[in-house]
């Protein structure tokens, strides 16, 4: 009886260890074809079909109140911005005229990051202000045969802008968008708008204390914006392929929440840049923050504001070789201002900081003491003392040539006896 009965037992355990087993199996056939089963655009993302003469195409509306903070930095605060600054910023003199309310912040997603004509626009996001509010507008093309609707659709809403605003697109995103327009037949709106590119202020501006001046970095370390499951940018042309094949727009969320915020990260931008630009005594963080606008200016021939600058930033903790550089530029700045005796300390202060041979700031004091000062003792001490420094052939040579024309000076000059 025992025997039958642990047979018994036995069998009903197999039972339910093949029950188990059975539904394990139909557990993972249901999750693969629930896998397979088709998610809708408009089942994740929130938004709304317009209609085109080239059919339909999604869009997606946000919107945002007037104290919305981009990290630390209030969208509306772009209001503040003079356009003088942010025509200099721009290079562009013609976004003196700038109205904030005819401007497009505009980023794209696209199938590839080389462009060139296999590449497509699959997501462009274009945000404005709109009365008392911030409207981020995204347009979807869920498949390659709704790229006309995109664009035409795009189309609507561009037509009503004169400036641009993108990060990095004078050289991607606007002439893709261009290209897209022309090999779909369409004429493209937005015709030879102001375009304020912000990577190369941004450059100007952070390029020496930050790792890379990419989007993501900047708005890191500048705006403080701290992104929580994004996707790199680098994966998203991946994702949009994975969406074609299956269907399951569900891995497109991200991709929609990173333009998103590449567009609000945009607006905030302009408003730190201008605000560092205006001020930098007062906003700048970093002594070096100094330094780059005390550039800017020097690239703009605005020596006076460069010179105060680089003296500004001397104040600061940098390191040496910062140092130097900006005791190069603003000697410089001082020089063409007609500031000798701020030029001749910056000159010598390199001289006595550089444990190398620095060619110039001797060449520059002896010329200072030769044409402006007449001291030719002077000018022939310090070239003397480059000569017994130097090692360069070529420069050994032009300092020879000047101490012998120096001396000449000098002779000649001596008082001669009777």
């Amino acid at each position: 009886m025992d025997d039958i009965k642990k047979r018994l037992e036995k069998i009903t355990e197999l039972r339910k260890n093949i029950e188990k087993i059975n539904q394990s199996q139909k557990d993972k056939y249901n999750s693969v074809e629930m896998a397979k089963k088709e998610v809708k655009i408009e089942e994740v993302i929130l938004g709304r079909f317009v209609s085109t003469p080239f059919g339909q195409s999604f869009i997606r509306e946000n919107y945002f109140p007037p104290d919305y903070k981009c990290g630390e930095v209030e969208l509306f605060q772009i209001f503040q911005s003079s356009p003088k600054i942010i025509s200099h910023l721009a290079r562009d003199d013609r976004l003196n005229e700038i109205n904030i309310h005819k401007t497009a912040f505009l980023d794209t997603e696209t199938t590839g990051l080389a462009g060139g004509a296999g590449t497509y626009i699959f997501l462009v996001g274009v945000g404005y202000f709109e009365e008392n509010q911030f409207c981020v507008r995204q347009y979807f093309m869920r498949d390659y045969n709704e790229e006309r609707a995109l664009l035409s659709a795009l189309n609507d809403l561009l037509v009503n802008f004169k400036t641009v605003v993108t990060y990095n697109g004078k050289t991607f995103d606007l002439p893709l968008m261009e290209s897209r327009y022309i090999m779909s037949g369409i004429k493209m709106s937005l015709e030879n708008p102001y375009h304020f590119d912000l990577l190369y202020p941004a450059r100007r501006l952070w390029k020496r204390r930050l790792e890379s001046c990419s989007l993501s970095t900047v708005e890191r370390e500048i705006l403080k914006v701290r992104r929580i499951d994004d996707v790199p940018g680098y994966l998203i042309p991946e994702i949009y392929f994975k969406y074609l094949q299956t269907k399951d727009a569900r891995v497109l969320k991200q991709v929609f929440e990173h333009n998103l915020q590449d567009i609000l990260s945009l607006v905030a931008l302009v408003s730190k840049m201008c605000v560092l630009v205006e001020n930098p005594l007062e906003n700048a963080e970093h002594g070096i923050d100094i330094f780059s606008v005390g550039r800017i200016f020097d690239e703009e021939k605005k020596y006076e504001q460069s010179s105060r600058y680089y003296a500004e930033a001397l104040r600061h903790n940098l390191s040496e070789e910062e140092v130097l550089e900006i005791l190069r530029l603003g000697s410089f700045a001082f020089k063409r201002r007609g500031k000798w005796e701020e030029a001749e300390r910056m000159w010598k202060e390199i001289i006595e900081r550089s444990q190398e041979f620095i060619y110039f700031p001797y060449e520059e004091l002896a010329k200072y003491y030769e044409h402006q000062v007449k001291d030719y003792q002077k000018a022939g001490l310090i070239v003397e003392e480059a000569l017994n420094r130097v090692k360069n052939i070529f420069q050994k040579e032009k300092l020879q040539y000047r101490l012998n024309r120096i001396k000449c000076k000098q002779r000649c000059q001596a008082p001669k006896l009777s």
